[in-house]
């Protein structure tokens, strides 16, 4: 009947709308995901401060600690002003935080301290154990980068590859990052639910700042003239990176396309290209639904 045919041909224009909006719909997403692959990832160089030989880094949620090759670790604030308060770390090494139990951690041939800050005092010792956590070459004299997250600890032994494993010192070590070259600093970042893990990639002079996610992906990578990178640590809004050849600590913002990856995302705009194929494609679109709604009713 021509009822009959009528409501066929209404549900045939339906369907031809919803196949035209979910193509349209992919198409919006493939773009968006395209422009996303695509940001480049810089950093920009806030400030620097002088400071002899500082190797250690690590922010204990007001303040900056550093260490030097005596092993000396001192307080400063994140706007570059001693706080004099001054403590002599057990071992020359790279510095964490563990916020959980409130102390500074180091870590030294597969020993991990942690201690108070700035007294010094309070220490605990574990140890990675080698049986459960082997390192080909073993756990190497010297730690350059080092991060707490949670109840693991990131690390990474002198030109070696980066790992992380049970702060408790229980249960074996995961290899995060391998490859040739070497790292140096770790750090893992955590903003608004976005993970990330920082590293120094040894491979080249000056030394490179690499950003990954956390199934080591690289988000990007890129250099600060004359930087010889050691250890880093993370205020929540800036990088800080210890320069041990250099004797200063840079203040450092990481930048995707121009925007901090450290700010919670506020919904992009798009490219002014990605806006022409954006325009392109829902004029088509919406040609084509005119058009077959025209044959459907003719």
């Amino acid at each position: 009947s021509d009822t009959g045919d009528l409501h066929l041909k209404r549900h045939a224009t339906w369907g031809m709308q919803v196949k035209i909006s979910t193509l349209a719909a992919a198409t919006v997403s493939s773009l968006a995901l395209a422009t996303s692959a695509q940001a480049a990832v810089t950093l920009t160089l806030v400030d620097s401060y002088a400071r002899s030989n500082a190797f250690g880094l690590a922010y204990d949620g007001s303040n900056i600690w550093w260490s030097d090759s005596g092993g000396a670790i001192h307080g400063m604030s994140t706007n570059g002003v001693d706080t004099g308060k001054t403590v002599q770390g057990p071992y020359w090494s790279a510095l964490a935080y563990n916020d959980g139990a409130n102390k500074l951690v180091v870590m030294q041939n597969g020993s991990i301290v942690q201690f108070d800050r700035p007294t010094g005092l309070g220490e605990t010792y574990t140890n990675l154990n080698p049986s459960t956590t082997p390192i080909a070459g073993g756990y190497g004299g010297l730690i350059d980068g080092l991060d707490t997250q949670g109840s693991r600890l990131w690390w990474s032994p002198d030109v070696d590859k980066v790992y992380h494993s049970p702060l408790d010192g229980s249960g074996s070590r995961t290899e995060f990052l391998g490859g040739a070259g070497g790292y140096s600093g770790v750090e893992y970042v955590n903003v608004s639910g976005n993970e990330y893990v920082i590293v120094v990639n040894d491979a080249s002079s000056p030394r490179r700042l690499c950003v990954h996610l956390m199934d080591a992906s690289e988000v990007g990578c890129t250099t600060l003239p004359n930087s010889r990178y050691e250890d880093l640590a993370f205020d929540g809004r800036y990088l800080y990176a210890a320069d041990f050849y250099g004797s200063r600590i840079d203040k450092i913002d990481l930048l995707s396309d121009g925007g901090s990856i450290f700010e919670p995302p506020t919904g992009g705009i798009p490219e002014p290209g990605t806006w022409g194929l954006l325009i392109l494609g829902l004029g088509a679109t919406g040609a084509m639904l005119r058009r077959k709604h025209r044959l459907a009713w003719a």
